[in-house]
C-alpha cells in the first residue's frame, strides 16, 4: 500500500535538514584543538622527564650512599683497631718498634712483590735519630696523588691479626732468616683461639696460614727486645721426636720493604739470638690511598693495601682524602694537626680525624654529579693511660 504524501514529504525534509547540518571542524577550531593538545602533551612530557630525572638522581644517590657507608665503616674500623690486640703489651701500642738500620731504609706500602703503590714509589717509615720505626698509626700528609689541583693524603694503621693463633705456638730462633713454630702437646695459658676453633690453625694453611709478605712481630724476655720480620716463603712442616708438629718459616733477605736484614743486629731478627721468644703475632699493616682507576685512566678510587696482599679497590669515585690528628705531648693536646708538630712522634697520636673523604656519583646527571663528604673522628686503640686520661700538674 503506498505511503501517504504527507509522510513522504516530512521524511524528505528531515533528510535534507540532517544533510545540511552535518559538517567538520573549521580551521580555527582545529588550530585551537591542536594547540591545547600540544600544551597537554608538553606538560605531560615535562612531568614524565622530571619524574625520570628524580628517579635517576634518587637511584644514583642511594647507590652512592651504600658505597659511602661501606667505605666509611671499613675505614673507621681499621682506624679504630690501630694498636689493638697484644701490640701494646709488646711495645707497639703507643710507642714503636725499631726497624733495621741498614743502607736501605724500610719502606711501605708493600705486597709480596713490590711497594710502588703510592705515586709509583714506596714510602719510607717514620724516622727518628737515624732509624725507621713501625707505629700503630702512621700519617701521610700530602703523600697521595693530586686530584683537581689538590694533593691527597695517605694513612697507615697497624694492629694484630686475631684470626691466626700464633700465641698457641712455642717459638724457636734458628737464625736471622729462619724461625720455627712448634705446636705443644698441652696448649699454653696464653693460647687464645678464634671463636669456633678447638685447635690452632696449621701455619701452612693456604687460606689463614702464614703467607709470603706477612709481617710477624716477635717479643722476648729480654729488656724490651722486639723485632719484626717478613715471611718470604711457604712454611715447611714436620714432626719432632716428641710427636709435636712444627713449622719452619723463612725470613730471607730480599723482601720488597727491606725489613729483613739478617746482617743487622738492631731491629732485625738477629736481635732475637740467645733470647727466649715469649710471643709472636701477625701484624696487619694497612694503607689507604687514592689512585687512578685503570678503567678510564681518569677517575680516582680509594685503595686498601694490606701487608703481603695485592692492593684492593674499596670504592670508585673517591675524589678527595684528607686526615688530621690530635697529638698528646707533655700534658697538652694539639688538635687537628695536618702533620705532626715538632718534637712529636706518631706514637703520640690520640685521635685520627677524617677531615675530608669526598665521593661523587658514578654518572653525571642533568644537574651534575651527586656528592657526599665524610667528616668524623676516630680514637685508635693505641692509647697509654696518660693519653686516655691526660694528667697535668706536679702533684701527679
Amino acid at each position: 500500500m503506498p505511503l501517504p504524501n504527507t509522510f513522504r514529504a516530512t521524511t524528505r525534509t528531515d533528510i535534507m535538514r540532517q544533510t545540511n547540518t552535518s559538517r567538520g571542524f573549521t580551521l580555527l577550531e582545529m588550530m585551537v584543538s591542536m594547540a591545547l593538545g600540544l600544551l597537554v602533551l608538553g606538560g605531560a612530557s615535562l612531568l614524565y622527564k622530571q619524574s625520570v630525572d628524580t628517579t635517576w638522581m634518587t637511584s644514583q644517590k642511594s647507590e652512592m650512599q651504600q658505597d659511602f657507608r661501606a667505605v666509611s665503616n671499613l675505614l673507621e674500623r681499621d682506624i679504630g683497631m690501630a694498636g689493638s690486640g697484644s701490640l701494646g703489651q709488646q711495645g707497639l701500642g703507643s710507642s714503636s718498634v725499631a726497624l733495621p738500620v741498614s743502607g736501605t731504609s724500610a719502606v711501605y706500602p708493600c705486597s709480596a712483590t713490590t711497594c710502588n703503590y703510592v705515586n709509583g714509589a714506596p714510602v719510607a717509615y717514620p724516622s727518628q735519630s737515624g732509624a725507621n720505626y713501625l707505629y700503630s698509626v702512621i700519617p701521610g700528609n700530602n703523600l697521595g696523588i693530586t686530584v683537581n689541583g689538590q694533593t691527597t693524603d695517605i694513612l697507615t694503621v697497624t694492629y694484630t691479626d686475631a684470626n691466626l693463633a700464633l700465641n698457641c705456638y712455642t717459638v724457636t730462633y734458628n737464625s736471622a732468616t729462619s724461625i720455627t713454630f712448634t705446636l705443644p702437646t698441652v696448649l699454653p695459658s696464653t693460647c687464645i683461639l678464634p671463636q669456633g676453633l678447638v685447635v690452632p690453625q696449621a701455619l701452612n694453611n693456604t687460606v689463614v696460614g702464614l703467607q709470603t709478605g706477612d709481617i710477624i712481630l716477635f717479643s722476648t724476655s729480654g729488656a724490651g727486645a722486639a723485632a719484626v720480620g717478613v715471611v718470604t716463603g711457604t712454611p715447611t712442616t714436620g714432626t719432632n721426636g716428641s710427636g709435636q708438629t712444627f713449622y719452619t718459616v723463612p725470613f730471607a733477605l730480599g723482601d720488597p720493604g727491606h725489613i729483613n736484614q739478617p746482617a743487622v743486629l738492631v731491629g732485625s731478627l738477629k736481635a732475637l739470638a740467645g733470647q727466649t721468644i715469649t710471643a709472636a703475632v701477625r701484624l696487619l699493616v694497612i694503607t689507604y690511598y687514592l689512585d687512578i682507576s685503570p678503567s678510564d685512566g681518569v677517575t680516582p678510587r680509594l685503595m686498601r693495601v694490606q701487608s703481603g696482599r695485592p692492593p684492593a679497590p674499596v670504592a670508585e669515585n673517591v675524589m678527595y682524602l684528607k686526615f688530621s690528628y690530635d697529638v698528646y705531648n707533655g700534658g697538652a693536646v694539639s688538635a687537628n694537626q695536618n702533620s705532626l708538630p715538632v718534637n712529636t712522634t706518631p706514637g703520640m697520636i690520640t685521635k685520627v680525624n677524617i677531615t675530608h673523604m669526598t665521593m661523587r656519583s658514578q654518572l653525571k646527571g642533568v644537574k651534575g654529579y651527586q656528592g657526599l663528604d665524610l667528616q668524623t673522628s676516630i680514637t685508635p686503640r693505641n692509647l697509654t693511660f696518660q693519653q686516655e686520661y691526660p694528667i697535668s700538674g706536679s702533684a701527679y
